[in-house]
């Protein structure tokens, strides 16, 4: 999908919000190196991080104060993560003569929690907590209107059909309620279109 999109789009998908169930971390670390695009899930709750990541879910300093994340490093495939001077612990901070003040963490360590977009980070979350469940919403909405809830898929080729003929299917109905003048008569002409469009498996 990415590389087709790619070509015959010439757009770059930057991110892609997935579900656990359908992809691994290798496949997490093969879109990350080849095509520069996060990959975002949730873990499962027996999927632990390491020990000195449990509290925040990211590095700390020496006095347990979560460092900031600071981007990725697609080069050397790293997370710089630094201390937050302006926090009034770390001013106050006994050990701060001493402080490493930045630290990286490498990718490969955990691709669920340190892929190009860092599982804890504040993007991250708001796109499962947030934006995830409204376009699940979407999907199960068009998945009922086009009887596609009927069919089970146990081939990726059909599934990929299924896939672009439902994105059609949005895309005329998308024009659909462009071409009406009201909001009454837009539900109307979507109707008569999702009944036309129904897709009869």
């Amino acid at each position: 999908m990415i590389r087709t999109t790619q070509k015959n789009l010439s757009l770059h998908i930057d991110i892609i919000v997935a579900d656990m169930g359908y992809i691994s971390s290798d496949h997490k670390k093969e879109l990350r190196n080849q095509f520069q695009t996060a990959v975002i899930t949730r873990v499962r709750e027996n999927m632990l991080a390491a020990e000195e990541y449990r509290d925040h879910g990211c590095p700390e300093c020496p006095e347990g104060m979560p460092l900031l994340w600071d981007g990725y490093d697609p080069e050397t495939e790293t997370h710089p993560y630094i201390v937050s001077m302006d926090h009034a612990t770390c001013q106050l901070c006994r050990l701060q003569s001493l402080c490493y003040r930045e630290v990286s963490i490498r990718s490969q360590i955990d691709e669920h929690r340190f892929g190009i977009i860092p599982l804890h980070s504040t993007v991250a979350q708001r796109l499962l907590q947030q934006i995830r469940p409204q376009v699940e919403r979407g999907f199960e909405n068009d998945k009922n209107k086009l009887s596609l809830n009927r069919f089970f898929a146990n081939s990726l080729e059909i599934a990929k059909i299924l896939g672009y003929l439902a994105d059609a299917c949005q895309i005329l109905l998308l024009f659909a309620e462009m071409k009406t003048n009201t909001k009454a008569k837009a539900k109307q002409v979507m109707k008569a279109a999702y009944t036309q469009l129904s897709l009869d498996l």
